[in-house]
């Protein structure tokens, strides 16, 4: 039998016939055609909002596929590139609290049924299913009613009125770093990216825009939530946004300020359907971005504050609820560290 050799424009390289094994495309550079190289499907089952942040899982012929080809870990690299550091902090401290709260769930359960009859026991997927849905099944232990797949981290940090009532105030921060589903912490992480860009002007002035909202976004969930429970960083997500349509109306970039208008309008609305949305701890913080801004941006924004950041943050430390929050955070950071979970059992501070 004969062969016949091949055309040029259909001749691989040998590292691209490797990469052909997995089954990728080819791009026009390596095989000489005229049609549009072969990029990979975009991530499955996602909506629209979290294809556009987290991008595409792109590997082309030639190449060999490892962390590149991760979509998170591009958008990562990304604002690493773009110096804008603090977001992508900030993204690594969500995504391993995140992680860090699946094995604690694991762990609980395990621990719940070591202590329980074969027939009492939950399956292991239980824990599972609670990391990735937020569903945390309640069952009855010693009289007490006990979501036994919710993690430490949650039962310790998550924003709980009762105990933030009882003197608890290390939640109203907390909380603004966990997250209850995979859903809500690929929502809030593609949201961080979207408002990354605002980190270039003072990192000082966005971190400090995101916790002060982060922490009013939860005291008007406190105050006129109708639930009790509240995890997320949307409340300091919503005042950055504040911050920022504040700086773009003064700015005088309207069509900008439209655009970002609109967008946080349709998520204020969307926030009224979606079941579980904490809308209260949206407004709260998108209102504290636009206070924070009247009160201390100039016209150029993040650029140059009228009023120093070092020295607002310590302005607010020294009030008296600054002073009674800074302790019970330093308390509850040591109480948790020493007695994992004796915060959510009601330790008083």
């Amino acid at each position: 039998m004969s062969l016949t050799p091949l055309p040029s424009h259909v001749k691989l390289q040998l590292g691209d016939a490797r990469s052909l094994k997995g089954g990728l495309g080819l791009s026009r550079r390596s095989t000489g055609s005229s049609r549009p190289c072969f990029t990979g499907p975009a991530i499955p089952g996602a909506a629209p909002f979290l294809a556009a942040p987290l991008g595409r899982w792109t590997l082309r012929a030639g190449r060999r596929p490892g962390m590149e080809g991760v979509p998170i870990f591009n958008q990562l690299r990304e604002m690493w590139r773009r110096k804008l550091k603090l977001c992508a902090v900030l993204s690594v401290l969500m995504a391993t609290l995140w992680l860090w709260q699946g094995y604690q769930g694991w762990t609980n359960l395990s621990t719940f049924n070591a202590t329980q009859p074969w027939y009492r026991r939950l399956p292991g997927s239980t824990a599972i299913e609670s990391w990735l849905l937020g569903t945390h099944p309640v069952v009855m232990a010693h009289g007490h009613a006990l979501a036994v797949t919710k993690s430490t981290l949650q039962r310790d940090f998550a924003m709980d009125t009762r105990l933030v009532d009882e003197g608890q105030l290390h939640r109203l921060l907390t909380a603004c770093f966990l997250h209850n589903s995979v859903f809500h912490i690929l929502f809030n992480l593609g949201y961080l990216y979207t408002v990354a860009p605002l980190e270039v002007g003072c990192r000082g002035a966005f971190l400090s825009t995101f916790l002060i909202s982060g922490i009013v976004g939860n005291l008007a969930f406190l105050h006129f939530g109708e639930a009790r429970y509240a995890v997320g960083a949307s409340g300091g997500l919503c005042g950055l946004i504040g911050f920022e349509l504040v700086s773009l109306l003064r700015s005088r970039k309207v069509r900008e300020f439209k655009v970002l208008l609109r967008s946080t309008f349709g998520m204020l609305i969307m926030g009224l359907f979606l079941p579980g949305c904490a809308n209260t701890c949206h407004v709260g913080g998108l209102l504290c971005g636009f206070a924070v801004a009247l009160l201390v941006a100039r016209r150029s924004g993040y650029r140059a504050p009228l009023l120093p950041w070092p020295f607002l943050l310590a302005l607010l430390a020294l009030m008296p609820f600054g002073r009674r929050f800074l302790s019970a955070l330093m308390q509850a950071l040591l109480v948790a560290f020493q007695h994992p979970g004796a915060l959510g059992r009601g330790y008083v501070i």
